[in-house]
């Protein structure tokens, strides 16, 4: 595990985050920015890659452009089951984006046996699963056809 460790709750509009130092699991720092790939990558560029892994909730589509962010500059990162994230912290009180990225961290530390970093997939599978979702949102679409 490397030194630290942020957790990143993702939104349509904003990232907030949270870095822990992972021995101690102190906060080191939190903030938010825009998710947009301008700001992501000015605010990765800023972190060491042998220091600093990454760890997220598995969104979809509004964590794409960090992720493929992470890939490129080659940072090591978690993406974690929403689920298997919610079910591990149990009943909790007070949900906010600055709480639920701090849990995140706090999450692959504790956790850090049960993960694997994450690899993007080739170029074409990911083509071809953007093909296989606009497919099945067509065949699922109730058309209605009048006759005239």
């Amino acid at each position: 595990m490397k030194k630290l460790v942020a957790g990143i709750d993702i939104s349509k509009d904003t990232l907030d985050y949270c870095i822990l130092i992972a021995c101690d699991v102190k906060v080191k720092g939190k903030g938010v920015l825009s998710n947009d790939r301008k700001s992501i990558m000015k605010w990765l560029n800023s972190f060491d890659k042998d220091q600093v892994s990454f760890a997220l909730e598995h969104t979809g589509h509004y964590g794409s452009v960090l992720v493929h962010c992470l890939s490129e500059l080659g940072f090591t990162f978690y993406l974690i089951n929403p689920l298997e994230l919610k079910k591990s912290l149990g009943i909790q009180r007070g949900k906010s984006d600055t709480k639920d990225a701090y849990r995140i961290a706090e999450y692959t530390i504790t956790n850090k046996h049960k993960l694997s970093p994450f690899d993007l997939p080739d170029k074409n599978l990911n083509k071809l699963k953007a093909l296989m979702t606009a497919r099945e949102r067509y065949v699922r679409y109730p058309y209605s056809f009048k006759t005239a």
